[in-house]
């Protein structure tokens, strides 16, 4: 799909908006125009008056209308800008949603290829490309093309030859534009690579400091960062030097179209050819046609740029979904609990190595009765995450070998399986909320005496008196003030709030003395008397 019609397609939902805004800018640079013409009434007025030919205070008509265009114009080009440049805002609001929203349900493939802060940085710096090209890349293009196409007319009725003239370097102006432009593409790909890189160094530091610190690598950290920071740097100098040939191009265009009007256009008014205000008019065009070149490099360079910022955020909005849409799905509505597995293999995907090597389950097969609970564990690698992501969905198991109420569970409505299912992971997440907040993520209705009910079933009550503010303590990012015991008995007491058909833990008290995790499994076993 060429770029052209990809950000058509970005931009359409707008499109009501960007024609208000251009009907606008249509009357504004109308009245920019105006002010030229002005300018050589007031200069040729003022030579009459100094002549006799016209009294003084019929002069200073064009000087009114001067300030009245320039307050009109004051309005209409604000109204235009506000229109066209929050326009652009609201394109970035929706593809941060559109983005967010396909991160909730991309396959873990997905995220098995890109790295976190590579995630981030699309989701940031080159969503703020795609963002500029919706709002001042549209302004500006909008704008020069207009006075462009108005400005010029004007010239060439005036006088062909100065038109001419002044257009001579412009031809060279556009060749070094595309040229620089297109190279600029190169430079902002591997810019936005390195800012990539960046991200995902400062992240790995931040989450991983104790280890840092732990076997003092701070220095091989700040070098590693260095290189990534440098290559950050040379890549946007090269686009910045690239960008820069355009500014100076015009500057030059700039003065030989002045020099141009100075010389020969001096000659036609002292041949009588042209008059002072013609040669005034002439210098105020040339600059406001010098204008719009400009904006068409620096949109150009931001087009490139973007387009390398499409390509990246392109990756994410068709990243392939975890699981398709069940048109009519069997299983809906509440679910029972009843668990069977039946002669479930499953091997992951291989990329050159031997199949017999990525074999995780191997004819599993087990009977769990609705209202009860499944926990595994044994060493790493024996396949009991496999086995228990396969119920949820979260790994997709051949069809018909895992049912819940002896319905697939591919053929479940995905959301009211999951709603059944409490799963507690061997690591859960933790967010930045209250430990409070934290128990009740799943269940955010749940009153106080709910979320203290289970953080009591989770044995997690008992810590309360540690913590300064118990159930309402801020835990921090990642759960970084909690045990790694505390956690999983936080992510325990999340899975019993939203009061399950069916528990599974997955290795959940791996971090719990026995003590403590002897007295969990008793209150499971009471809150699911019907439990295996």
């Amino acid at each position: 799909m060429n770029a052209l019609r990809r950000y058509s397609e970005l931009l359409a939902p707008y499109r009501k908006r960007y024609l208000v805004g251009f009907g606008l800018l249509v009357v504004t640079n109308l009245l920019v125009l105006a002010v030229p013409l002005l300018i050589k009434v007031a200069v040729d007025d003022f030579e009459a008056v100094s002549k006799g030919l016209l009294a003084r205070e019929d002069a200073y008509f064009a000087i009114v209308a001067m300030v009245v265009v320039g307050l009109l114009m004051l309005v209409v080009r604000t109204a235009s800008r506000v229109i066209i440049l929050s326009t652009g805002r609201h394109l970035g609001r929706d593809l941060k949603a559109r983005l967010y929203n396909r991160l909730l349900r991309a396959a873990p493939s997905f995220f098995a290829r890109f790295q976190t802060g590579d995630i981030m940085s699309r989701c940031t710096s080159d969503l703020q490309l795609l963002q500029a090209v919706g709002s001042p890349g549209i302004l500006y293009t909008l704008e020069g093309s207009l006075i462009m196409i108005m400005a010029l007319p004007l010239m060439f009725s005036v006088s062909p030859l100065l038109a001419v003239l002044v257009l001579i370097p412009y031809p060279l102006l556009a060749v070094v534009t595309m040229v620089s432009a297109t190279k600029v593409k190169g430079f902002s790909r591997r810019a936005q690579e390195a800012m990539a890189e960046l991200t995902t160094h400062l992240q790995e530091t931040l989450e991983g400091m104790t280890v840092v610190k732990a076997f003092t690598l701070e220095d091989v950290r700040t070098k590693r960062f260095e290189v990534a920071n440098d290559r950050f740097l040379t890549e946007r100098m090269k686009e910045a030097a690239t960008a820069g040939a355009i500014s100076v191009t015009a500057v030059i265009a700039a003065g030989f179209g002045i020099c141009v009007i100075l010389y020969f256009g001096g000659q036609e008014v002292a041949a009588k050819r042209l008059s002072y205000g013609d040669l005034a008019l002439f210098l105020t065009l040339n600059a406001q046609i010098l204008r719009p070149t400009i904006y068409l490099g620096w949109v150009l360079s931001l087009g490139q740029r973007a387009l390398a910022a499409l390509d990246r955020v392109d990756e994410i909005l068709d990243a392939p979904d975890a699981l398709p849409v069940l048109d009519v799905p069997e299983g809906r509505g509440k679910l029972h609990g009843a668990l069977e597995v039946c002669g479930l293999s499953f091997r992951y995907p291989t990329a050159g190595e031997d199949a017999e090597r990525r074999l995780a389950l191997e004819d599993v097969s087990f009977k769990l009765p609705a209202g009860g609970f499944l926990g595994i564990t044994g060493r790493i690698g024996s396949g009991k995450s496999t086995l228990l992501r396969a119920i949820p969905r979260f790994a997709n198991s051949p069809a018909n070998t895992v049912r819940v109420d002896g319905i697939p569970v591919e053929r479940w409505d995905l959301s009211d399986l999951r709603r059944g299912i409490g799963y507690v992971p061997q690591d859960g997440a933790v967010f930045s909320l209250t430990l409070g907040e934290n128990v009740a993520y799943g269940r955010p209705d749940a009153s106080p005496k709910e979320t203290m009910a289970a953080a009591a079933a989770a044995e997690l009550v008992k810590d309360l008196d540690q913590l300064e503010a118990g159930l309402e303590t801020v835990v921090g990012e990642r759960g970084v003030t909690l045990s790694g015991g505390q956690r999983q008995r936080l992510a325990i007491a999340r899975a019993i709030l939203i009061e399950p058909k069916v528990l599974l833990l997955d290795d959940a008290l791996s971090m719990v003395d026995s003590e403590t995790a002897v007295a969990i499994l008793a209150h499971l076993r009471r809150a699911l008397p019907d439990a295996t």
